[in-house]
């Protein structure tokens, strides 16, 4: 008895466990059938905004003026294997007088002699030639200053009644320069403008000796010729800028050439003598251009369009401007009849006495 009750009671403990495990697995079969829901929305992604980088392009580079050489105070000579000076042509043609290219043919330049020479800082050869006396003064002349440098200084009058010449200068500055340029490679030039002492704007005003062409325009393009109406200008300022700061070059040819129409004041003209002599004894030169109606009849006629009395006018520079110019070793001149101030400077610039060659060598540029 005792065992059958122990077995009945091991099979019902045992079905209870079974029912107990079948009721648990059903439960859990049921929960694995249910539907799990799913979120089809995608995760916020993160967006990045990168603006575009702006490439910046570089800033240009500007220039008040375009780059030049300029070539040491004091020049050296050189040695140049093959040195021909640049328009050499130009010289041989004024210096045979302006003769045509037939002319200066063969058998004239066979028997020329070509003397090779070292240049300034390696510019050029000699120019001398067997053409005539006058011919080879020339050739020497330009040689000369193509091995020392030349430098030039206008002191020009800027008062009311120089503007014609003052916008002359203006317009034939380029002219000038390369005509002396094509002889004498290294020039340098520059400018002294003066009024008088009672002047509001300026006494003088300058553009210190330079090789820049571009700066010389610079100044002449600004520069007004206004003021003035006494009878006398202040001559002597403009002299004393030039030989204390125009820059010269030592042993370069030093030349000043005065422009004006009125003479010095009185009171300091003894002192203006003693600058161009100051000059003249370093090697330099004083040169005067009287551009004066009384002294060239020849420009009143061109402004009034019919011939004048020649015999009311003088035909000589004025008494200062001839004073200055034998103070300062140079030449005193006047228009001469003509009506184009750059014949007159390029003449004075080459001293005066090769005014023949110099108007020819322009007339071929």
């Amino acid at each position: 008895m005792t065992f059958t009750r122990r077995a009945l009671l091991w099979i019902g403990l045992l079905g209870l466990s079974v029912a107990v495990h079948l009721l648990l697995s059903w439960r859990a079969g049921h929960g694995l059938r249910q539907p799990v829901a799913v979120n089809d929305t995608p995760p916020p992604v993160a967006e990045l905004s990168l603006a575009p980088i702006e490439e910046q392009e570089p800033e240009p580079l500007f220039f008040e003026e375009p780059l030049e050489f300029e070539p040491p105070a004091i020049l050296v000579a050189g040695v140049s294997d093959v040195p021909p000076p640049p328009a050499v042509d130009l010289a041989l043609r004024a210096a045979a007088g302006g003769r045509s290219e037939s002319l200066l043919a063969a058998p004239a330049l066979d028997s020329a002699i070509l003397t090779a020479g070292q240049g300034t800082a390696g510019f050029g050869s000699g120019i001398g030639t067997g053409l005539s006396n006058s011919s080879n003064r020339f050739a020497a002349y330009v040689q000369n200053l193509r091995e020392s440098g030349l430098d030039v200084v206008f002191v020009v009058d800027a008062t009311g009644s120089m503007d014609w010449a003052i916008a002359e200068v203006r317009l034939r500055i380029v002219d000038i320069v390369e005509a002396v340029r094509s002889l004498v490679p290294l020039a340098r030039f520059g400018v002294v403008a003066y009024r008088d002492h009672d002047d509001p704007e300026f006494l003088t005003r300058q553009q210190p000796l330079t090789f820049s062409l571009v700066k010389l325009r610079r100044f002449l393009d600004a520069l007004e010729a206004t003021g003035g109406g006494s009878f006398q200008e202040a001559i002597t300022a403009g002299l004393e800028a030039a030989s204390r700061d125009a820059g010269w070059r030592p042993g370069a040819r030093r030349v000043v050439i005065i422009i004006g129409d009125a003479p010095p004041h009185e009171g300091n003209f003894n002192r203006l003598l003693r600058l161009a002599r100051g000059i003249a004894s370093r090697g330099g030169q004083v040169s005067t251009l009287d551009v004066s109606n009384e002294s060239n009849p020849a420009l009143i006629e061109a402004s009034l369009g019919r011939p004048v009395n020649h015999t009311l006018y003088r035909d000589h520079p004025m008494l200062h401007f001839q004073a200055i110019a034998d103070a300062g070793n140079g030449l005193a001149a006047t228009m001469d009849g003509d009506i184009i101030v750059a014949r007159q400077l390029l003449s004075l610039v080459m001293g005066g006495e090769f005014s023949r060659e110099m108007s020819l060598l322009m007339e071929a540029m």
